[in-house]
């Protein structure tokens, strides 16, 4: 960013998008669909077996297993998540052990590989690793394979998925401790609205499962409040093209861009974007600045945050929500004892622990109460030298 131009950046974080081929760009006018039937999701509960002390988890510590991206183009997100996570467990070791006597551990398995392997890798975590709870990173498939696993064996997933739909079944076991996509989409639709309803837009999407849904859900956000439609940006985040979005952006005029992406398209397009001269203000999904140390280039910026548990740490961005997610188990664990059963039962009654709101943190299916709000940051964004490894 030079000159006096400034730039503002805003990013939905939780605490603790649709054309054939590489790039499309136009506009759609998809209306929602409402729903053909609906739940009562403050009757959603377990009232199931596996509470009786018969079916503690006998193990020398307890352990709460991970699955992460640890190989590919995500290993760098994945390594972000896993210093967060061990850093909440040890945290939790240091203010002393569990009831019975015994520490935390992390299990982690990768979730990269062959078709099938995130399938089997959460089997082990399961089974061989005797966890009590496990989290789930933000791949919207992934959290859609977890809740089909837990509901059979019948452990809690803690998941980093903004997907609603992995809620909307209203499975026991699934709790989101991340804003819904249609919920960051209303609240960055707003801003751009209450600034200007007929300001040019862009809206860069990845074409996978989590950049489609979360574009889907801007693009209503925004026709209902009536704002002026959106340009759209799809890209293959396999395939980066810096030049061909500066094109756009040049043919556009857009003043104000929204990412809807994951964090390395995010961090690899956010100074070309920066760069350009008409752009104003940049929104990022929570997704898109899930991994990323700080979120602002000048004090006009803003972020959106969701806190869970009230315990933060030193280094802002998804490694928040990992943390307190980890956090968020340890404590249901201390109060109900190595039982898959009771530690979900435990999840479901948690409450807020912070000023930012009282009350409990999930509805019965699982989905995450408190709303997002813009509050300003300040601090700097990093980038890496390398954002992506292809």
């Amino acid at each position: 960013m030079t000159g006096s131009r400034r730039i503002a950046i805003v990013s939905t974080i939780a605490l603790l998008a649709i054309v054939q081929g590489r790039y499309a760009f136009g506009q759609t006018t998809e209306a929602p669909q409402p729903p053909y039937a609906s739940m009562d999701r403050a009757a959603v509960d377990y009232r199931g077996p596996g509470r009786a002390t018969s079916s503690d988890i006998v193990s020398k510590t307890a352990t709460i297993g991970i699955l992460l991206p640890l190989q590919g183009g995500e290993a760098k997100q994945g390594r972000e998540l896993l210093k967060a996570a061990q850093q909440a467990i040890n945290d939790e070791n240091k203010s002393g052990p569990l009831p019975d006597g015994r520490s935390l551990s992390l299990a982690v398995r990768n979730e990269s590989g062959s078709w099938g392997q995130s399938s089997s890798e959460m089997m082990r975590l399961i089974t061989e690793d005797q966890s009590l709870a496990l989290i789930i990173g933000p791949d919207g498939n992934l959290a859609h394979q977890a809740e089909q696993i837990a509901n059979k064996l019948g452990i809690s997933i803690v998941t980093l998925a903004s997907d609603a739909t992995t809620t909307e079944i209203n499975i026991p076991w699934i709790f989101r401790v991340v804003p819904s996509d249609q919920q960051q989409a209303e609240v960055i639709a707003q801003a751009i609205c209450d600034r200007d309803k007929k300001a040019r837009v862009l809206l860069i999407a990845t074409t996978d499962h989590d950049g489609r849904v979360g574009k889907a859900a801007f693009l209503r956000a925004m026709q209902k409040l009536g704002a002026s439609a959106a340009s759209e940006l799809d890209i293959d985040p396999e395939f980066v093209d810096t030049g061909k979005v500066q094109e756009i952006l040049n043919s556009t005029k857009s003043t104000i861009v929204v990412f809807w992406t994951d964090s390395l398209v995010f961090e690899e397009l956010l100074e070309p974007v920066q760069t350009e001269r008409s752009v104003q203000f940049v929104y990022a999904s929570e997704k898109a600045a899930q991994t990323v140390l700080g979120i602002a280039a000048n004090p006009a910026s803003a972020v959106v945050r969701v806190p869970v548990t009230g315990v933060s740490i030193n280094e802002p961005g998804v490694s928040e929500q990992v943390y307190s997610a980890v956090r968020l188990i340890v404590a249901a664990i201390r109060a109900a004892g190595p039982n898959r059963a009771r530690v979900r039962d435990a999840l479901a009654r948690s409450t807020m622990e912070s000023g930012e709101g009282s009350g409990p943190i999930f509805d019965g299916a699982g989905n995450l109460l408190a709303k997002p709000q813009l509050v300003p940051v300040n601090s700097a964004i990093r980038l890496p030298e390398t954002t992506r490894d292809r």
